[in-house]
């Protein structure tokens, strides 16, 4: 038979002031027990002041929040806007202006090394020793100044750079050499700047080309252009372009938008390097069609009318 108990059991501990299980981490003290209870039988009563968190429930937070941080830095690096690295019309412009002026720089010390250049090795012939001393003196002629120069500085030559010649009296051949090697560097720079504005001079007369095709609704040149670059047909481009919208940008069907049809989530996906501008942008759209094609992505986006137009 049993005996009943002669111990009274102990009343239990009145519940917090807060009752919800979703009290900060930092409100748990030592021991890891919710406020307001005591730690279970047979477990040794921590010695840290009441109130103060555990070591692991601070790394916890710590890690919680280094997670948050890189959670925050990947999203703002996938939201950029992907077509920032592109210049605008206005910025290759810009570019083409500087690209001139460098180019007229290079131009002007290409000149003034060729006249140093020509006026060296004048200078060199008049004062070479050998050439000199075989020159016969002739009897009739008068007599030398000693206040006037001994070498004329051929016109426009540096004045500077002919007096650091003359300083020794003679012109060597090591010199000119020197002045010929900057010659050539001076007119490779001109070339490189030449060939630079000539390109960039190229990619603004394509840009606004481009921004006129669209703004008329001329979408046959770029779809060759935007074909040719991600290695599509350009034909089967256009007819599906046709079977979507017939054309029109800004076509709506249901979820389904512009002259491809795209769909928002579709559109602000990170592939889409242009998902930055309007989902009824022409260009754009051509130029995301062409790229989804290119990488074989076309039956699972156009399920329907992909394999008629291609």
């Amino acid at each position: 038979m049993a005996h009943e108990s002669t111990q009274k059991r102990r009343p239990r501990a009145p519940p917090p002031a807060d009752s919800s299980p979703l009290f900060h981490l930092t409100d748990m003290p030592c021991g890891g027990r919710a406020p307001g209870r005591g730690p279970p039988a047979g477990h040794r009563q921590s010695h840290c002041l009441s109130g103060t968190p555990r070591g692991k429930d601070t790394v916890r937070l710590r890690h919680l929040g280094i997670l948050i941080v890189l959670a925050l830095l990947a999203t703002a690096i996938v939201a950029a806007p992907a077509s920032a690295g592109q210049p605008t019309i206005k910025q290759l412009k810009q570019q083409l202006r500087q690209a001139k002026e460098k180019r007229q720089q290079a131009r002007q010390r290409q000149r003034l090394a060729v006249a140093n250049l020509t006026g060296a090795r004048e200078l060199r012939a008049a004062t070479d020793p050998s050439a000199l001393a075989a020159t016969p003196l002739d009897p009739d002629a008068a007599p030398l100044d000693p206040a006037a120069p001994a070498v004329t500085i051929p016109t426009g030559m540096d004045q500077a750079l002919a007096a650091a010649l003359l300083a020794d009296g003679v012109v060597s051949d090591e010199e000119v050499a020197a002045l010929q090697a900057r010659v050539v560097k001076l007119r490779t720079m001109t070339t490189r700047w030449n060939a630079k504005v000539k390109r960039l001079a190229k990619r603004v007369r394509l840009r606004v080309q481009i921004q006129k095709w669209s703004s008329r609704g001329q979408w046959r040149p770029l779809i060759e252009i935007a074909a040719r670059k991600y290695g599509v047909s350009a034909a089967g481009l256009y007819r599906l372009m046709m079977l979507e919208s017939t054309g029109q940008r800004r076509v709506v069907s249901g979820p389904y938008h512009g002259l491809f049809q795209f769909m928002h989530r579709e559109w602000a996906k990170s592939w889409n390097k242009w998902r930055d501008r309007s989902i009824y942008d022409g260009w754009a759209q051509i130029q995301l069609a062409a790229l989804a094609i290119g990488r074989g992505m076309g039956p699972s986006i156009w399920t329907n009318t992909y394999r008629m137009a291609f």
